[in-house]
């Protein structure tokens, strides 16, 4: 019996009050959860986030207003979307926020509606957003050291923060998760979101987890990534396996693994007895594309299937333009048809670090790196008739001797890598030997002063046999 899955869901949905298909992309993701920036302002300058002198903004007329706000989410909803997420910059500054919620809390068919927020200036309007429908806070705090905080902000507020924490706990206590039995409840509920940089605060990280001993919290140390203006650096990145390693060293055996809810983003764990939970937003190392249900409108209108992709839609100029909520949302599914399978920032393991994040060809920057002794072999093949050994063994080539030119043109080649090879830094080179381990320079010598007796000569497996010294080391797994 043929099952339809995307069918099943349909009607699923179409009883819980959707009344259009839900946007599907063509990797059989249903998208559900739509995240909308209410502004582009932000009242901190976080290192990972954005330059300290800030970001161009867009005019305020080309912001979306309420109504336009309202209008896109009853689109979203009437396709399957109940779950909304306002963000910003920081969606707190908006003076409408609390109406804004209300608002989309009457929109037939959602559910859940999450605020993500620094907590600068959030805790005066916690109990109005609130009752105005709010059922989820996540407070962005990635330090708990006042000090640091100011470094890793740019500004003041430490102990703002710290309040609004407090506060929102009473407002939206976090349900005790149950072990790998059945996904944790959806009920209202408080995260603090740290995003963890190497060298900066990686060595808190068991400071946040002690405040899940005692409190109904969700800790959520989310991986560095790139974003437009905050001079990402792979130094600074650290993934989740090495700090779940820390954790584990400090709580050996008592680390458990939680449930995860389909379509998390978060590997969800806890330590036996406490009554909170930690968990990690693996986006570079591990990423979750595969079960991705997520869309987001920035602040100036635009459609994003992706959060870290460069492509846009604006729905700002089609509700401008008087388009329908037909013409839209066919607008909105040719977007999502259109999202890829993997997103570019995904797995940083695999990123060239000659290659920026615009695809183009950089050379790496090797001013911070000390002196060191590296060394590297190779070797290569060149297949001869057996006309041409007789010639190189007895020396009977009229062009002279090839083995011992050979060498030459090896050391030549080795001391002119830099210019052979384009990204290359220059080398300073203290010993070169070959010794019928010929590399591709030499091979081609080989294969130049034989070809006037046959051209019938291959070259071929090319490769590093090993290597030592400098960042990482290699020895290949056999020899020819």
């Amino acid at each position: 019996m043929d099952f339809d899955v995307n069918e099943s869901w349909w009607q699923i949905e179409r009883e819980k009050g959707a009344t259009k298909r839900p946007f599907t992309d063509t990797h059989g993701r249903v998208h559900n959860y739509l995240r909308i920036s209410l502004t582009e302002k932000c009242n901190l300058r976080c290192l990972y986030c954005m330059p300290e002198e800030g970001v161009t903004l867009s005019p305020s007329k080309n912001l979306l207003t309420s109504d336009e706000i309202v209008k896109l989410v009853q689109i979203f909803a009437s396709h399957g979307v109940d779950k909304i997420r306002l963000t910003g910059g920081e969606p707190s500054i908006r003076e409408d926020i609390v109406e804004l919620v209300e608002r989309i809390r009457n929109v037939p068919g959602i559910k859940d509606i999450g605020l993500t927020s620094n907590g600068i200036i959030l805790t005066k309007k916690l109990r109005q957003l609130k009752d105005a429908g709010l059922t989820k806070v996540n407070i962005s705090l990635d330090t708990l050291d006042p000090r640091k905080f100011m470094l890793m902000t740019r500004r003041n507020g430490f102990a703002k923060v710290m309040k609004c924490i407090d506060h929102a706990e009473t407002l939206f206590p976090k349900v005790k998760p149950i072990l790998l039995t059945s996904y944790p409840s959806t009920a209202d509920k408080s995260q603090i979101n740290t995003v963890v940089m190497r060298s900066i605060n990686d060595d808190e990280v068991n400071d946040f987890v002690d405040l899940t001993k005692d409190r109904r919290l969700d800790v959520r140390f989310i991986e560095y990534m790139p974003f437009g203006g905050n001079h990402f650096s792979t130094k600074k990145f650290i993934d989740y396996k090495t700090l779940l390693v820390t954790i584990n060293e400090k709580y050996n055996g008592l680390v458990q693994r939680l449930q995860d809810a389909p379509n998390d983003t978060t590997k969800a764990f806890k330590i036996s007895g406490f009554v909170g939970q930690f968990g990690f937003i693996t986006s570079m190392s591990d990423n979750f594309c595969g079960t991705c249900n997520r869309l987001r409108i920035t602040a100036d209108g635009n459609l994003k299937v992706c959060l870290h992709g460069t492509a846009e839609v604006s729905m700002r100029e089609l509700l401008r333009s008087g388009a329908s909520s037909e013409e839209i949302s066919d607008v909105i599914q040719k977007a999502v048809a259109r999202k890829k399978k993997q997103h570019a920032a995904a797995d940083i393991n695999n990123r060239l670090s000659h290659v920026s994040k615009d695809g183009s060809a950089k050379q790496v920057d090797i001013s911070h790196k000390p002196v060191s002794h590296r060394e590297a072999v190779a070797e290569g093949k060149v297949l001869l008739t057996p006309e041409l050994v007789h010639q190189i063994k007895h020396n009977l080539s009229k062009k002279g001797d090839v083995l011992n030119v050979a060498r030459v043109a090896s050391v030549m080649g080795a001391k002119l890598t830099a210019n052979i090879i384009p990204l290359c830094h220059n080398i300073p080179i203290s010993y070169v030997n070959t010794d019928f381990r010929l590399d591709e320079v030499a091979a081609l010598t080989v294969y130049d002063m034989c070809k006037a007796v046959t051209q019938k000569m291959v070259i071929s497996e090319i490769r590093l046999v090993s290597k030592t010294g400098g960042k990482t080391e290699y020895k290949a797994v056999s020899d020819f």
